[in-house]
């Protein structure tokens, strides 16, 4: 849990110093120990045992290499639009958080030669099994003392109900809130779940269980500044690592300084006090949110000792320099995952698409010529909700998405051999987008299958949505882009035609139109005499229906025009009264 607590904290020690100094304190750990010990007497004491017990576990298993993969349950709870995280935000955290405790983070040849011996590639990766988007008139970052200035986790984790967790026995759930300008970034609790809690007391509620962001530091990198409180205002530059940080509370481990002595919420710094892992060196107290190489704070304390490791991700350095977990480190989130919170690797896993988030959209090839050589064969069996999540029409609950670059400013979509896995519609969709993943314009949309894509830009990139239009049906499809700037528009209508069926023809009074399946389509119909005057009004057609009938029975013997308009394009079939 990372906090800064400014100047104004202070008034809980002295008034003396209350304007020439500002204490930094970012992470809220010790904070929500110390509280929970004021609730229940023994927690502490408690996770002491469980951590123990973690450290054994892993000391035990730690030749047994195996990945770990951890669902995680993302919940977005806002008030105001620019609180509403994007799933392209989300997943590039997720992406940190792989990259990180997996050591394939750019900057990890940073890591000091004298470390290298320790740094470790955690086996522990994260996948993101759905987001939750829940909007919310609570102010979180006004709960607790001083309007959020002093951090309160028990008052925001009476207000978790606003998103409940997905079973916190199965799923790693990160909630994202405003919590304020005055330094709250986040926090999460350690694992309780040994059967040694301390008679006579209640143990915190199992929906606690989780992560909390500040929402302005998810994801890549960004500067955020907080208001101050009585100190200036100060500037954070971030980089994804606070979930990196407070997963790894999460997941059992304790700020590499120790916590200090005394415990509570201002513990004294000392030398003698250990994070309780083997291979992290000790040091005095933490990093002041910098990367001070020189800094050994426990030289003259300890004999041989190391550096302070600043580059731990459970320090309090600066973001920029923090690169890595030791393996120490790695064998006690090893012990938690085959201990404590063994559940989360027992979760089923959902093979989704890859395809599934606008973040990692499949790059579509446009194909040169009049017919699709190219052709990516998709699904979107267990796809996820996305955002934006206001669609031309249907629904958003299995989308997948592609892009492309314009090769011309017409191109032709094609969405074919449409197929259910699940539910018994056929009905599909396409909504084309143009602008940043994190910024999307919607352009328009309609029934997927044969579709002209208009006023492109060439060299343009653009995205497509393509999803089922009920929450029931799922589907496999095949998807394709061509120009269509070599196909005119009497060609394309051609196409078109040879897609419509009129019987009988002659016809002695009604006249049949179907429609073939693999024509996806809405707009309009009517019978019309050689002088192009209406005989009958328009008639709206969709792909939902296929088959339509009109009459003729009250016109005389001759020649008629049957006029589809479908898809901005109009096609006309004759047809021959015979009474």
């Amino acid at each position: 849990m990372k906090l800064i607590y400014l100047a104004v904290l202070c008034l809980l020690l002295t008034t003396n110093h209350l304007l020439a100094q500002q204490t930094w304190h970012k992470c809220g750990f010790d904070h929500a120990i110390y509280q929970l010990e004021q609730q229940h007497p023994g927690y502490k004491q408690h996770i002491d045992a469980v951590f123990d017990e973690s450290n054994r576990i892993g000391q035990q298993t730690q030749h047994s290499r195996s990945i770990h993969t951890i669902p995680v349950a993302v919940h977005v709870v806002w008030k105001t639009p620019n609180e509403k995280l994007s799933e392209c935000t989300i997943n590039e955290q997720i992406e940190i958080l792989n990259d990180d405790y997996r050591r394939q983070n750019a900057d990890a040849s940073n890591l000091r030669p004298i470390f290298n011996s320790i740094a470790a590639d955690t086996e522990i990766e994260f996948r993101l099994d759905t987001i939750i988007w829940t909007q919310s008139n609570v102010d979180f970052a006004s709960l607790g003392p001083f309007g959020g200035l002093f951090p309160d986790p028990t008052s925001i984790d009476s207000v978790k109900g606003t998103s409940p967790p997905l079973d916190p026995d199965q799923y790693l759930n990160i909630w994202t809130l405003n919590l304020g300008s005055g330094g709250l970034l986040g926090y999460a609790y350690p694992p309780d779940s040994l059967p040694n809690w301390p008679a006579g007391a209640s143990a915190p509620s199992k929906n606690r269980e989780g992560v909390v962001l500040h929402y302005e530091i998810v994801g890549g990198p960004r500067s955020v500044t907080f208001g101050g409180g009585f100190g200036a205002p100060t500037t954070v530059n971030t980089q994804g690592r606070t979930a990196v940080h407070e997963v790894g509370h999460y997941l059992g481990l304790r700020h590499i300084w120790g916590d200090g002595a005394g415990g509570g919420i201002f513990p004294q710094p000392s030398c003698s006090v250990d994070d309780g892992i083997g291979d992290t060196p000790n040091c005095l107290d933490r990093s002041e949110f910098d990367c001070d190489t020189t800094k050994n704070s426990c030289d003259t304390t300890l004999v041989n000792d190391m550096p302070d490791m600043i580059e731990n991700y459970m320090d309090y350095s600066a973001e920029s320099c923090m690169n890595s977990f030791t393996i120490g480190q790695k064998n006690h989130m090893k012990g938690v995952l085959n201990g404590p919170r063994a559940g989360l690797s027992t979760t089923p896993v959902k093979i989704r698409p890859a395809y599934d988030a606008i973040y990692h959209a499949e790059v579509l090839a446009v194909n040169t010529g009049s017919s699709c050589t190219s052709i990516f064969t998709a699904t979107n069996m267990n796809a996820s909700a996305s955002m934006p999540d206001a669609p031309c029409m249907g629904t958003i609950a299995n989308d997948v998405w592609f892009s492309f670059t314009a090769t011309s400013s017409d191109l032709l979509l094609e969405v074919s051999n449409i197929n259910n896995i699940t539910g018994s519609s056929t009905a599909m969709a396409y909504e084309l987008f143009e602008g940043a993943c994190d910024s999307l314009s919607s352009l328009g949309c309609g029934n997927a299958g044969n579709n002209a894509l208009s006023g492109l830009t060439t060299g343009a990139v653009y995205y497509l949505r393509i999803y089922s239009m009920s929450t029931a049906d799922s589907h496999n499809f095949d998807i394709c882009l061509r120009n269509n700037n070599l196909v005119a528009v009497d060609q394309i209508e051609q196409i078109l035609s040879r897609g419509i069926h009129l019987s009988p023809n002659p016809t002695s009074g009604d006249i049949n139109i179907n429609i073939d399946n693999n024509i996806s389509f809405e707009g309009f119909l009517s019978i019309k005499n050689v002088l192009g005057q209406a005989i009958t009004p328009p008639v709206a057609i969709d792909n939902h229906n296929r088959q339509y009938t009109l009459s003729l029975t009250n016109e005389n013997s001759g020649l008629y025009l049957v006029e589809i308009r479908m898809n901005n394009y109009t096609i006309t079939k004759k047809v021959i009264l015979q009474k």
